[in-house]
């Protein structure tokens, strides 16, 4: 069975992503949500303690199958219930309190904040190696004579250096943001259908705090069925600007390598020659 989310993931990507973003990885976070709230609605005493047992023990993926999963689902036509009966028969003991008192977007984007922190991560990892790599060729070449450019057409002398200390500071900004915006993207909820958590009970908002803190993740204040899709537009936008930066320079360095110019050249080895 294929993981892939786009027909181009078996080119492009790296693989700890393609990981993050998986189907099998997506069903585990959302199994990792799902036993988070047996635990938290038994240390509140709303089920059995030996029902948050039973349910965070089998909340794995080597139990709960992708493809059963998808049978279900094929079945009943709704994802979220798929997730949630699969777990269930593997909960013999306790399945009925698999899901108890959520809707399933607590679950869902909650997963979400799950796999968009762990995706942040390996980009801050790429992005800082990317800025010590611009920060020891601008010190290299911090010398190193070449002309300056406007419209494409020859301006005054700069250095080399000059130029890769612009696109270091760049991807710091960069970093500053994703570090920045992580507070507001990598949040969960846990409030029900329309936000009043009803069906959670008394202990509701305090069952929602001990999920998201189980999770190491933050929580909506306020929220609806669904955690409010502007967090999600700034991830989006950071992502855009990343990727405007990378095309920059990807672009420059395409430019400065023509046979004409041969400013600087993309390193390849023998094999991987045309």
């Amino acid at each position: 069975m294929s993981d892939l989310v786009c027909p181009l993931d078996f080119r492009y990507g790296r693989k700890e992503m393609k990981a993050i973003f998986s189907e099998e990885h997506k069903l585990q976070r959302l199994l990792d949500v799902e036993a988070a709230l047996a635990r938290a609605h038994a240390k509140v005493g709303n089920i059995p303690a030996a029902a948050a047992l039973e349910i965070s023990e089998k909340a794995t993926t080597e139990l709960v199958k992708v493809e059963r999963v998808k049978e279900i689902e094929a079945q009943i036509r709704h994802d979220v219930m798929a997730v949630v009966k699969a777990f269930a028969e593997q909960c013999p003991k306790h399945g009925g309190y698999v899901h108890f008192g959520a809707t399933s977007y607590d679950i869902v984007d909650t997963a979400n904040a799950l796999n968009f922190r762990d995706a942040m991560e390996v980009m801050r990892k790429a992005l800082a190696e990317l800025r010590s790599a611009l920060v020891a060729l601008a010190d290299r070449h911090k010398s190193t004579l070449c002309i300056g450019r406007t419209h494409g057409q020859h301006a005054v002398p700069m250095t080399f250096g000059l130029k890769m200390a612009v696109y270091a500071m760049e991807v710091d900004r960069h970093i500053e943001r994703l570090d920045e915006c992580k507070k507001r993207v990598c949040v969960g909820k846990m409030s029900g259908a329309v936000g009043t958590a009803a069906a959670l009970g008394k202990h509701a908002m305090e069952i929602q705090e001990l999920v998201m803190n189980d999770l190491g993740i933050g929580y909506a204040e306020a929220s609806t069925q669904i955690v409010q899709r502007d967090r999600y537009a700034e991830f989006v936008c950071i992502l855009a600007n990343i990727a405007t930066s990378m095309e920059k320079f990807a672009t420059e360095i395409r430019n400065l390598q023509r046979t004409e110019i041969n400013e600087a050249a993309e390193w390849f080895d023998v094999a991987k020659q045309v």
